[in-house]
């Protein structure tokens, strides 16, 4: 795919935080930081606005390459906490996975103050479960006809929680990259319990040298895909990486990729 350098309009990006209504529950001014600066280095897909309920978001859409033109396949991403659509390898998968023939689309989440306790982000899910919905619509608009969500860390929990909580919705599977749970949060935040909920083709996908509250759950998620009779979890634990997969994105692409080329077409 040739990646050619997109210049935002920066009347774009100042109206942008200003059509979000204040019943957000998110840090609207974070959003709009992440906004101004996702419009200066961008050099593939295209920025564009969702809307959720009423409120107003970023994401990043990559179309597939030039030669799966018919593809109608697609993938939404969802990034960790505090950060945004164009973060680390998350924005590197948008990119890779679109040349392989995949509709992607890269999601602001909520986002809340820097200080904040993680289980506060529980009250944010709602409100994320939304822009999924918006992402889905925006997909199926463009001919996708299956989609997959690809979540790393509290963005991991998300899809899980949003799998969960939305059973009717005809997801073709779920990528989970180092996810955690927070003891504290609401039950949107108990991944283990929510897994047991799940049928669906899941690949829970980590590091060997993860954050410990990766590393000493992953018995027990793999348990609760067992309970809920998940004969399609995969549990997958790459060797030297930590949670952010530092210089091991590569085996961490191929794993993914191998587990997304497996899934049944519909």
């Amino acid at each position: 795919m040739l990646r050619i350098r997109l210049h935002i309009p920066l009347l774009l990006l100042l109206a942008f935080p200003s059509a979000l209504p204040a019943a957000s529950t998110s840090n609207l001014e974070r959003e709009k930081n992440w906004a101004d600066q996702i419009g200066d280095f961008l050099v593939a897909g295209e920025a564009i606005r969702l809307d959720a309920s009423g409120v107003k978001f970023l994401a990043l859409y990559t179309k597939p390459g030039e030669t799966h033109k018919t593809a109608t396949r697609g993938v939404i991403l969802l990034h960790g906490r505090g950060v945004h659509p164009a973060w680390g390898f998350i924005d590197t998968l948008r990119v890779d996975l679109a040349e392989a023939g995949w509709h992607t689309l890269s999601l602001q989440l909520p986002i809340l103050d820097q200080d904040v306790k993680f289980a506060e982000y529980g009250k944010t899910f709602p409100e994320a479960f939304q822009r999924i919905d918006a992402g889905a619509r925006y997909l199926q608009q463009k001919g996708v006809k299956q989609i997959v969500l690809v979540g790393h860390s509290s963005g991991a929990i998300t899809a899980v929680a949003y799998a969960a909580e939305h059973p009717k919705m005809p997801l073709a599977g779920l990528a989970t990259i180092g996810l955690t749970s927070e003891p504290a949060g609401n039950r949107y935040m108990q991944s283990v319990l929510q897994l047991e909920k799940l049928k669906l083709p899941i690949l829970d996908i980590f590091g060997s040298e993860d954050l410990p509250v990766v590393l000493d759950t992953a018995a027990a998620r793999a348990v609760a895909a067992k309970k809920a009779g998940n004969s399609s979890y995969a549990q997958v634990r790459v060797k030297n990486a930590n949670h952010f997969f530092t210089d091991r994105y590569d085996p961490l692409r191929a794993r993914l990729s191998e587990w997304l080329a497996k899934l049944p077409a519909k």
